[in-house]
């Protein structure tokens, strides 16, 4: 369940009022000397008695022999470093809160810095990624720019749990698991396992993934009121690919070699009724998570990184076998979700088409695109060739609705105007080539009267090897896969 980043963001600043020692000259009735004057800037917090401030500085892993440089609103530039462990402390004397700690150097990529905000000497105070991004979402500018302006720091001081929510949403709408607590002054271990670290862990993975430096986002963030888009690499854990984690179809099988998936078919056939309209054939299958509540107006493209045969030989004859994409959508998402257990499989198919991106009627792998023993790389769109939904209602101009397409047909002409809320959805489809549950096992296919749950739930967008009816040994690779949205997401395996 995602969680919010913070219940609220940060304290109100403390005022600490010195009290002036008594003698010398008169002392009033009471025998104490008046305060000091409060500053004339009403919105700088009195000058800090002397004591220190603190952090840990950390991308992941802790940022090692760093400087660290201490700019507050009022008083002289403080300066020091971070330990081995990412820590680092600085002893405050005149200084006015707020101040804008700045790291940078040490185990940093060259020229990258980063930034954060204190309001008060209370907490210790984290300088990640993430407070970079707040900051400069506060600032409207990179965080760099408020060093030397104490108006410009103390308004984005004010600004920052809006910034927070933006960036939250953002990262959110990424597929990200947001986080509880503070990001500036929650206590966090720079270690894999800290579900806080493991968020600026795969934020950090994500941005190089797709070529984006931290820079660029905070530019965008600064440059924004709105969600930013942000990159997001999922990397598939060996425990996600087992039967038991993502079942697979009949006797196929995933496996991961070397950071490259094997999507493996057997030459072995299996008991008709396994699939929902009755196919007795294999098909692997990778389900890519994340997806969901993408509108299909949204699906820029995808880029897979893959290798396989053309065809293989089966029974002395040539048989296809070929990688390719499912998306699973509601034609409208407006309205509350079907329910498999009380609408049938026909209503399920109505309303869930299946939209398939098929490479090799679009002539990819017919001319030796994609190589049998490299890796190679194939791009498609809406525009694309080589495009079929599933059959059902027609949804627009040029888009086929069986099996016996050209390989001309793209997406290009959808009906956005008659469904402006399509989106990809995770559930039940009805597909008669996806596997049903064994509760409805019969030795045929299923009718179309029968309750939607007969049909097995996955995810909106999958990528396949086989189909119900492949009954002949094949291997495919996938290194990666990449589908353009609003923002890149990136799938990949260790």
């Amino acid at each position: 369940m995602r969680r919010t980043f913070a219940r609220s963001l940060l304290a109100s600043a403390a005022v600490l009022v010195i009290a002036a020692c008594g003698g010398g000259g008169g002392s009033s009735s009471t025998g104490t000397t008046a305060p000091p004057a409060p500053p004339s800037n009403q919105n700088l917090s009195p000058p800090i008695a002397k004591s220190s401030l603190s952090g840990l500085a950390a991308t992941g892993a802790p940022v090692a022999g760093a400087a660290v440089a201490v700019q507050c609103a009022s008083g002289a530039t403080l300066n020091g470093s971070t330990d081995a462990n990412g820590k680092w402390s600085l002893e405050l004397s005149n200084q006015a809160f707020p101040c804008l700690v700045t790291v940078s150097g040490g185990t940093l990529p060259a020229g990258q810095s980063l930034y954060s905000v204190a309001i008060d000497k209370d907490s210790a105070l984290n300088v990640t990624p993430l407070t970079t991004l707040i900051t400069a979402g506060a600032a409207g500018a990179l965080p760099a720019s408020l060093a030397s302006d104490a108006a410009a720091l103390t308004a984005a001081s004010k600004a920052l749990e809006a910034s927070l929510a933006r960036v939250n949403a953002s990262l959110a709408a990424a597929g990200y698991d947001t986080l509880e607590g503070n990001p500036f002054v929650t206590a966090f271990k720079p270690q894999a396992g800290d579900a806080h670290d493991d968020l600026i862990s795969s934020l950090m993975r994500s941005l190089k993934d797709e070529a984006q430096t931290l820079t660029e986002l905070a530019t965008a963030f600064a440059k924004s009121r709105d969600e930013v888009p942000v990159p997001h690499t999922h990397v598939f854990a060996a425990s996600e690919l087992t039967r038991d984690a993502m079942p697979q179809l009949n006797q196929a099988s995933l496996s991961v070699e070397a950071g490259v998936l094997k999507m493996t078919l057997p030459a072995a056939s299996n008991s008709v009724g396994s699939f929902v309209n009755g196919g007795y054939g294999n098909k692997a299958v990778l389900q890519l998570p994340g997806l969901a509540g993408t509108k299909l107006s949204d699906l820029k493209g995808v880029t897979m990184q893959v290798s396989g045969p053309n065809s293989v030989v089966y029974d002395g004859k040539p048989k296809n076998v070929y990688t390719y994409m499912n998306f699973t959508v509601d034609t409208d998402c407006s309205q509350p979700a079907l329910n498999p257990a009380t609408h049938t499989l026909q209503q399920m198919r109505d309303r869930y088409r299946v939209f398939i991106y098929d490479p090799y009627v679009n002539f990819i792998q017919r001319s030796n695109a994609i190589s049998a023993t490299q890796i190679s790389t194939i791009d498609f769109t809406l525009a694309t060739p080589g495009w079929r939904v599933s059959a059902g209602p027609i949804l627009g101009t040029d888009i086929a609705t069986n099996a016996d397409y050209q390989g001309h047909e793209t997406l290009a002409g959808f009906n956005f105007d008659k469904y402006p809320n399509a989106c990809i959805v995770d559930g039940v489809t009805g597909d008669g080539g996806m596997y049903r549950d064994a509760a409805c096992a019969s030795a045929s296919g299923l009718n179309a009267s029968d309750p939607g749950s007969c049909g097995k739930p996955y995810r909106g967008a999958i990528v396949v090897l086989g189909d119900s009816s492949t009954v002949w040994s094949a291997e495919w690779k996938v290194k990666k896969v990449r589908v353009n949205t609003k923002s890149a997401r990136n799938f990949v395996f260790e």
